[in-house]
């Protein structure tokens, strides 16, 4: 009875903490903002009492300040590959947020793209910085030609189009 019960706890945790979704950080040579780790997550639909989501992308960012300067402001560039590596959606999660020199900070953006479901088990999350904003008023962006060339490894046919994000009306 004992063994039975320790089975069934562990084949639980197994199953409650393994997920097979990919998470993958682009290399920046001059980003001012290090992404030290990152995780992309799906989460099935939630209908509860007092909050609910649809299917969704959950993506959590920790990053290092090391521009030696202090940052009021950053966006992180988030995009979602499905099981077969075709674009889903891309955007950024802002934060504005002072991070001291050589200061940390961590983030949790999601996202609901058509189909969201494709994503699970085998889809890909990927995270760059995609702009900062220092405390004396300037202004770091990302190098959209050396990002795409990452991202290619995932969609050869992804355009520099892919990547601005979508103004809304």
């Amino acid at each position: 009875m004992r063994n039975g019960i320790a089975t069934a706890i562990l084949i639980l945790a197994v199953a409650v903490t393994a997920n097979g979704e990919n998470s993958v950080v682009l290399t920046q040579r001059a980003a001012p903002l290090k992404i030290t780790r990152y995780k992309a997550t799906y989460e099935e639909e939630y209908r509860g009492t007092y909050s609910s989501h649809p299917d969704q992308i959950r993506h959590t960012v920790f990053c290092q300040n090391i521009s030696g300067k202090v940052v009021v402001a950053y966006q992180i560039g988030l995009v979602a590959f499905d099981a077969f590596n075709n674009l889903m959606d891309k955007f950024n999660g802002w934060s504005i947020k002072t991070i001291s020199i050589d200061g940390s900070a961590d983030g949790v953006w999601t996202q609901s793209p058509y189909a969201a479901f494709s994503f699970q088990g085998y889809g890909t999350g990927v995270a760059y910085v995609n702009a900062v904003r220092f405390e004396d008023g300037s202004i770091w962006r990302a190098d959209l030609a050396e990002v795409l060339l990452e991202l290619q490894r995932f969609e050869k046919d992804l355009k520099k189009e892919d990547l601005q994000e979508k103004k809304k009306p």
